[in-house]
């Protein structure tokens, strides 16, 4: 009798979209499901951060405005929502992580919209094959209105074209946001482009 019981919950629990998850955490646990690989700390803070800007029941519980220093980016929920799914027995790891045979099995049964689903595969794909300095170019150059960036690393802002110009051979970013990047208008980056031969 307890076994159907239990068995009932779980799929009205899998139904229902796992409504014991807070948006935080069931972000996580996607993000690390679609990742299928080790997700270090910062990142995985970067990545939460990104989806909330697209998810508002994820925004809701996030800082109004986080803070970056340097090179690290940190959210206090986010960091609570980790420490959650590792009591749970969820994700493992400290400072990288996976998700548990159990984190598997609960993330491969969310009800996630396209939306949602859609912005997690992107933000997953612009992680893959992508450097840190990378990343913390797209948030110190498309992000600053939305994070308080304290002490900036000088190298990101020496190299930001450079940064920019890998950032778009990638396919990880449009023209457009390249160009915002490295700090100059549209004309000029399609002029570095034709130099390099790589426009059209």
């Amino acid at each position: 009798m307890n076994n159907n019981i239990e068995k009932t919950l779980n799929l009205i629990n899998k139904v229902l979209g796992n409504p014991d998850y807070t948006a935080i955490e069931k972000v996580i646990l996607s993000l690390l499901y679609f990742y299928n690989d080790k997700i270090d700390i910062y990142r995985l803070h970067k990545m939460v951060f990104l989806a909330s800007l697209d998810i508002e029941e994820l925004k809701d519980e996030m800082d109004i405005r986080p803070m970056m220093y340097r090179d690290i980016f940190y959210d206090e929920s986010i960091d609570e929502a980790i420490e959650s799914l590792k009591l749970d027995g969820l994700i493992e790891g400290d400072s990288t992580f996976l998700l548990s045979a159990k984190g598997k099995e609960e993330a491969s049964h969310f009800l996630l919209s396209e939306k949602e689903k859609d912005v997690l595969e992107e933000i997953v794909d612009l992680f893959k094959d992508t450097t840190d300095d990378e990343i913390l170019a797209i948030f110190y150059f498309r992000l600053y209105d939305q994070i308080k960036i304290i002490k900036p690393l000088k190298r990101i802002e020496r190299d930001r074209k450079k940064l920019a110009l890998s950032l778009y051979q990638k396919g990880k970013i449009s023209i457009g946001a390249a160009a915002e990047i490295a700090g100059i208008d549209k004309e000029e980056f399609i002029k570095i482009l034709e130099k390099k031969g790589l426009f059209p």
